[in-house]
């Protein structure tokens, strides 16, 4: 067995023996009449939430590659639905080179360059991640979360340029340290312009603000926690999402990291919170695979009918 094969059944390991542990005293009729008692407005609500922040990710995208080669938004929004989908298929978070792949087969753009770009991506995901830790987890941690925010996002801005050009590969290079120095300079290499950057910035913010806030009031209500509990938990799934071993989906690491963040300061519901947990890990799925199937089917018919169009 290889180590791709090993980590995948480690990983399905993993998401059975934690859902084990979370679920075993869980209440799947308490769960079901939560559920029941949500109006219709609320489930909509929590869908338009996850439907909002993946268009704010589409415009993030836009931002990005939109002055390089003309990405439009609805070109962007089915690619982030295209990658946002296998990386919830894919165990081990291997639909991450679904990303490459897609920019090199919709606008021809270097796996080298569209490497940089998404890794310059989780970077600022985990920077604000970090910084909407800071403000739910630490006591008053909301301005330390604000002034850690402005001093990244001005050391990106200021010093991207700077240190793009300080990574210009130089003829005394070796081979490695010119191939080291290519990379470095693709992973730095600074928005068209900074107004970009800034933009880019923005919608990244944005998209988790309102992503943690859909699906922390859909977990606050359905594991009968407090908003703020519900927050820290959905915080803490996303998080878990960076862990080097991770179940089919997702499942179980989700969970678990949902499980953590809550326990850290209430543990007055948490029998409830393993199965509230995949209840909302299992709707967002849902919501994600549609929106991808839909923005798909829709992007089908167009190339179709361009088809038709250009034959007649």
């Amino acid at each position: 067995m290889n180590r791709r094969a090993l980590a995948v059944v480690l990983g399905a390991l993993l998401a059975v023996v934690l859902l084990a542990a979370l679920l075993r005293h869980a209440d799947l009729a308490a769960l079901r009449a939560a559920a029941a008692a949500l109006p219709l407005w609320a489930w909509l609500a929590a869908a338009l939430g996850l439907l909002a922040s993946y268009a704010l990710r589409a415009l993030r995208l836009q931002a990005e590659w939109g002055p390089r080669v003309g990405a439009r938004f609805g070109d962007c929004l089915h690619l982030m639905l295209l990658h946002n989908a296998a990386v919830n298929l894919l165990p081990m978070r291997a639909g991450e080179a679904g990303y490459p792949w897609l920019l090199r087969r919709r606008f021809g753009v270097a796996i080298v360059d569209s490497s940089a770009s998404l890794l310059r991506l989780r970077l600022q995901d985990l920077l604000l991640l970090g910084a909407l830790a800071l403000a739910l987890f630490v006591p008053n941690g909301v301005p330390l979360a604000i002034a850690a925010v402005a001093a990244a996002i001005t050391v990106w801005v200021a010093g991207a340029r700077v240190l793009a050009d300080a990574a210009v590969p130089q003829a005394t290079d070796g081979r490695v340290a010119g191939l080291l120095r290519t990379a470095l300079r693709a992973l730095l290499a600074p928005a068209a312009s900074a107004a970009a950057a800034r933009w880019g910035w923005a919608c990244a913010a944005a998209n988790w603000s309102v992503k943690i806030v859909a699906l922390g009031g859909l977990l606050a209500t359905l594991a009968g926690v407090s908003l703020v509990s519900g927050l820290r938990g959905a915080l803490g799934g996303e998080l878990a999402a960076v862990l080097p071993l991770q179940g089919p989906a997702g499942l179980g690491t989700y969970e678990g990291g949902v499980w953590g963040a809550v326990a850290l300061h209430d543990r007055s519901a948490l029998t409830q919170l393993g199965i509230a947990a995949l209840a909302v890990h299992l709707f967002v799925l849902v919501v994600s695979l549609a929106a991808a199937a839909v923005a798909h089917a829709a992007s089908s018919d167009k190339g179709a009918l361009r088809t038709q169009e250009g034959s007649s």
